[in-house]
């Protein structure tokens, strides 16, 4: 239970999870400053919340903005599979580092931090990690040694930057929350899986890279942004890491067979995987020969991802934040379409 109103800072917030976590915060009752950059689409945004303009890669603002808050949620990051390997470090690490320093120097101590379960790897896993397995964010994709991948490049950026925010809140004493939500959908996605896919399949693609026995670990952004308030009511002294997810996970198969399903399409047949992999090289080294700044279709991280049996153990905020998932899977799968359908950002084919 939240006992009393706060003044809360959000970075990151016109993003996916940030826009859900500024209305599910205000709903609750908190006073919510949304730091965005004038660039930035405030569509999703209530209408209510205060806003500050700046960058979390601009120190100067960052700490002029970010004075006389009791709370600090950081979200914002570059979340992708494709973009230069200097903006990941730039902004995921170089950024958190600087929110890190505005807190510090506006004596804020209560610092929420949005990570991701991909530091802990998404390789194939049989058994389900926990918050205390070993980071191993690299995943060996095919001809890495010639080409690396982009999402290992963000993984890793995320890893240093939740490495960076453990060590420097352990040694200023700053209340630390380190949230790492698996694999997040609902409305307003557009970049962590199912859009893409969604996108493919309506153009009439006639294979997808998608295994028929593995499980593939999601969340819906609603329940995961409800975890994150919950943090604020509970008495988290020191630093805490949360894996975030639902408690029963999917076949990779049937996750994105609920998809087509909403969608009114048949699923594409599933080819194995060594098919996908030359594919989604010989794609990635072309875009990058040609500086292409548009993502392929396919890249060798999206041809492998549906492949792995890619399972976490959540029973800690279950435990300690007396958190469970709630939103049926069907569900919240619906949710997304709907909303997909309203919002025109899919051209459905029915």
């Amino acid at each position: 239970m939240i006992l009393k109103t706060m003044k809360i800072f959000v970075t990151g917030a016109t993003g996916f999870i940030g826009s859900h976590l500024v209305e599910k915060l205000i709903k609750a009752g908190h006073q919510v400053t949304a730091y965005v950059r004038k660039t930035s689409s405030l569509e999703y945004l209530p209408k209510e919340i205060e806003t500050a303009y700046g960058d979390i890669t601009d120190y100067p603002s960052l700490k002029k903005s970010v004075n006389g808050f009791d709370a600090v949620y950081h979200n914002a990051a570059l979340v992708a599979d494709w973009a230069k390997k200097e903006d990941f470090y730039r902004i995921n690490v170089e950024g958190t580092k600087n929110v890190l320093m505005a807190l510090k120097e506006n004596n804020i101590k209560k610092l929420i931090f949005t990570s991701t379960s991909g530091v802990l790897g998404e390789e194939d896993c049989k058994t389900p990690k926990n918050e205390d397995s070993p980071y191993k964010p690299k995943t060996d994709y095919f001809l890495s040694n010639i080409v690396e991948s982009d999402l290992n490049h963000y993984r890793i950026s995320k890893m240093l930057a939740e490495k960076e925010a453990i060590e420097f809140c352990r040694k200023n004493e700053i209340s630390l929350t380190v949230i790492r939500p698996v694999w997040v959908y609902g409305e307003r996605e557009f970049g962590s899986g199912p859009f893409h896919f969604c996108q493919a399949v309506l153009d009439g693609i006639p294979f997808v890279p998608v295994g028929k026995t593995n499980r593939f670990h999601v969340v819906y952004v609603e329940d995961l942004v409800r975890a994150m308030v919950l943090v604020l009511g509970k008495s988290l002294p020191g630093i805490n890491i949360f894996l975030i997810g639902n408690e029963k996970n999917p076949l990779a198969q049937e996750y994105l067979g609920m998809f087509c399903r909403y969608l009114n399409v048949n699923m594409p047949a599933m080819l194995p995987k060594i098919f996908f992999k030359p594919i989604g090289f010989t794609l990635e080294l072309c875009y990058k020969l040609f500086n292409v700044r548009k993502s392929p279709l396919l890249t060798r991280s999206r041809a492998d991802m549906f492949y792995c049996n890619n399972i976490y153990d959540v029973s800690k905020a279950k435990r300690e934040l007396e958190f469970v998932a709630s939103t049926p899977l069907e569900q919240g799968v619906k949710n997304t379409v709907d909303w997909w359908m309203k919002n025109a950002k899919i051209l459905l084919k029915r």
